[in-house]
């Protein structure tokens, strides 16, 4: 597996080290792979949005629309025009209900139906208890890791996309 150090003289990664990081990412792809199938016309990123929503309504209740695009594409950590895409494609399926502002027609927050609460049940809660238990193996550190590993090798991974993407 990984090991802790890099070429001290080079400052490089050995090369089975990355293969083993590559590996694991498709791995990780594959357990994505295994969570239980979505309703017809669902997408994963519904989810996605749907728990951010959620999580932002929070503090102030679920009737109460705080939620606006911005918040979700930066809870979420993409880009706000694929945010209105999605939620745009969620308020046609009636999972999302936009609300505008009386005093900023140009504002708009964002509540879950009915739908998109039992969604929300069934596919985060639910589905989170069940691998809580059956994770229940690893530890909190191996987690934190992973999760560290994972989103910055994805950050310098989108940084030399960019890079090269402008050259």
């Amino acid at each position: 597996m990984c090991d802790s150090r890099t070429d001290t003289k080079t400052g490089l990664l050995p090369v089975n080290e990355v293969r083993s990081l590559l590996d694991v990412c498709w791995k990780a792809k594959t357990i994505t792979e295994l969570m239980p199938a979505l309703p017809k016309g669902m997408k994963p990123r519904y989810v996605h949005v749907i728990d951010a929503v959620w999580h932002i309504n929070e503090t102030n209740g679920q009737e109460i629309g705080t939620a606006r695009v911005s918040d979700v594409s930066a809870f979420l950590g993409v880009t706000t025009p694929s945010v209105t895409k999605l939620v745009g494609e969620m308020v046609e399926l009636g999972l999302v209900i936009k609300h505008m502002d009386a005093a900023d027609r140009r504002a708009v927050t964002l509540t879950l139906t009915e739908r998109g609460l039992d969604i929300r049940r069934v596919y985060v809660e639910e589905y989170h208890a069940h691998l809580s238990q059956l994770l229940g193996g690893l530890t909190v550190e191996q987690c934190e890791t992973t999760v560290r590993t994972l989103t910055e090798a994805l950050r310098l991974m989108q940084e030399d996309a960019q890079h090269r993407k402008s050259m």
